[in-house]
């Protein structure tokens, strides 16, 4: 039987053997790396207790540092905490000498004029204690956060067009060089433009370095081992880094050699040059089967198995049909020509700006839900772990489809839940913070393996860099949306329920690719997973029911019409993808 598709390959080669097992450990790495980069920021840019410096002259006064705040520091009427951006303005001296009560809430106060102090007892210097991005200045350790990501809007579509057109392999391995390199040189920033400049080349690297490497480790497993190999390396290794990460900060204690930490572990992707294979899906759309032939002989000799010579002269014709396919230069653009890919596509889009903005806004978030932030964001970052778990189950028995929608719904309703709670009870907070937490990972992971498996191979890089690009643009307003808590602590979970639900409703549209073959080519992508219900999942169906929609999607290449998908494609455009 000739073959029709590629993914009749890892029945030749094996869909999840040694060879696998060998991407498997680089995809393990690849999440420490993301965890560091995403969330490392967020522990050099921390805001440590402060209040206004005493003016100058007071030692002679003989007073403790906790008398010294007393006199000199107002509290706040509600809480009784002291001010941080405030200071009485008498003559403290005066004061002290004359025996006059104090402190006295009738006595003026002014802004911090000789800058701050700092406590460290469980914090450490960062960037912004050592800047002074306080007070008025507040806004500046947002706005570096928000430009991180504006990196990420500007070189993802650029890099994803540029993992369809050299490979995948380049563009990990100088995404990941680039990155550490800008990352290791922001550790020795003293201004706020410096800093911003280097976090930005890292944001233009972030998420790339990671996402493309995704891609290019998913096409190297067959269909049942994909949600294994997209979620067990995160419920671990990203769970492992987030969950030492603050400790980590804590223990250097200094934001520039933690930086340095995070960063230069990435120098070692150099070698990814010799470890990990290009994309053999790739290789065959830009016609190279000779250089693809290569690297599934490996992979087959690794996996103990032998590839026949009937094999690899059916495989030669597969990857020569496939070279004839005018696609190889496919963009973002082909995707929006047709109906189906085009509904898909932008479908996607929103799924994942409601999906990062949300997820992002809600880890900021952490900070103002009270009690110790290393504490909080450790127990945040081990939630990854069951959350995890459970979403490899939801995804194989519940599918791709239902799992994010009614995830997305029911984190958007428990965002109102908190948003309902006073902030005083901080034990109901912290559960159903973490309780939310579930709902936002489920979405994230399953919203992360889609784009892989609805879009094609040939513009399988573009696209979903182009989908996290937009993704990336609307996390521009994640800080900000936090920045709310200033006027209300509520408010940004209000603003989190209102669009993960809406984001929820959106994903209806998208089809179940669950147990289905990756499409390759933008025929493949137009006609795949067309006639589904809302209701279709190929769990509650016979196994010979899956079988045979999966022999169906494999004979569209062969001239099997689906007419529906058809009918839409001759709508969408009088020429043949």
């Amino acid at each position: 039987m000739a073959i029709t598709e590629f993914d009749s390959v890892f029945n030749h080669i094996g869909g999840f053997g040694r060879y696998q097992m060998g991407l498997f450990v680089v995809n393990c790495i690849m999440n420490v790396f993301l965890a560091f980069i995403y969330f490392g920021q967020m522990f050099m840019t921390l805001t440590p207790p402060h209040w206004c410096r005493p003016p100058p002259g007071l030692q002679e006064l003989n007073l403790t540092q906790e008398e010294l705040m007393h006199l000199t520091i107002p509290k706040d009427n509600t809480s009784e905490k002291f001010l941080q951006c405030r200071r009485y303005d008498v003559d403290f001296v005066e004061v002290r000498n004359n025996n006059h009560s104090w402190p006295n809430t009738s006595w003026p106060t002014v802004k911090c004029t000789h800058g701050w102090n700092y406590d460290y007892s469980f914090y450490y210097p960062t960037i912004t204690s050592q800047l002074d991005w306080v007070c008025d200045d507040d806004w500046l350790p947002t706005l570096s956060q928000s430009l991180f990501f504006v990196g990420s809007l500007v070189a993802s579509p650029l890099l994803g067009w540029a993992s369809d057109k050299w490979g995948r392999l380049p563009i990990i391995v100088s995404t990941n060089m680039l990155g550490g390199v800008a990352g290791i040189i922001s550790a020795f920033c003293s201004s706020f433009v410096s800093f911003t400049i280097f976090r930005f080349i890292v944001g233009m690297t972030y998420d790339t370095h990671f996402m493309v490497t995704y891609i290019l480790l998913l096409e190297y497993v067959s269909s049942e081992y994909r949600t294994v190999m997209a979620n067990v390396p995160i419920m671990f290794f990203l769970t492992a880094a987030m969950c030492s990460m603050p400790w980590i900060a804590l223990g250097v204690a200094n934001w520039s050699t933690f930086a340095i930490i995070i960063h230069a572990p990435q120098l070692i992707s150099l070698f990814f040059i010799w470890l990990v294979p290009e994309s053999a899906r790739w290789l065959i759309s830009k016609g190279r089967t000779d250089d693809t032939v290569k690297i599934l002989k490996k992979a087959a000799s690794v996996n103990g198995k032998t590839l026949t010579p009937d094999f690899l002269e059916e495989f030669r014709e597969y990857g020569s049909k496939q070279a004839k396919n005018d696609e190889s230069t496919a963009t973002v653009m082909d995707l929006l020509n047709t109906p189906v890919l085009r509904r898909r596509f932008l479908v996607l889009c929103i799924m994942w700006m409601v999906i990062i903005t949300a997820y992002d806004a809600h880890m900021r978030n952490t900070k103002n839900i009270g009690g110790n932030v290393f504490v909080t964001f450790t127990i945040a970052g081990f939630v990854e772990l069951p959350a995890d778990f459970l979403t490899m189950v939801f995804v194989e028995k519940l599918g791709r489809r239902h799992t994010t929608v009614f995830t997305l719904i029911f984190g958007g309703l428990a965002c109102f839940i908190i948003a309902g709670i006073p902030e005083v009870q901080k034990i109901s907070l912290m559960y159903n913070f973490n309780q939310d937490k579930m709902y936002q990972l489920w979405f994230v992971r399953s919203g992360q393996q889609y784009p892989v498996e609805v879009l094609p191979t040939v513009a399988r890089g573009s696209g979903s860099m182009a989908i996290h690009t937009v993704g990336y643009l609307a996390a521009f307003t994640s800080p900000y949306i936090v920045y709310l808590s200033k006027f209300g602590y509520y408010l940004p979970y209000l603003v989190i329920g209102m669009i993960t639900v809406a984001g929820g409703l959106c994903c209806i549209g998208l089809p179940e690719t669950l147990n289905q073959i990756l499409p390759d080519s933008l025929q493949d992508g137009e006609t795949y997973f067309c006639d589904q219900s809302f209701f279709y999942n190929p769990c509650y169906r016979k196994n010979e029911d899956v079988q045979e929609d999966v022999i169906t999607m494999a004979g569209m290449k062969e001239g099997v019409d689906n007419a529906s998908c058809l009918e839409n494609v001759d709508k969408g455009t009088n020429k043949e993808i």
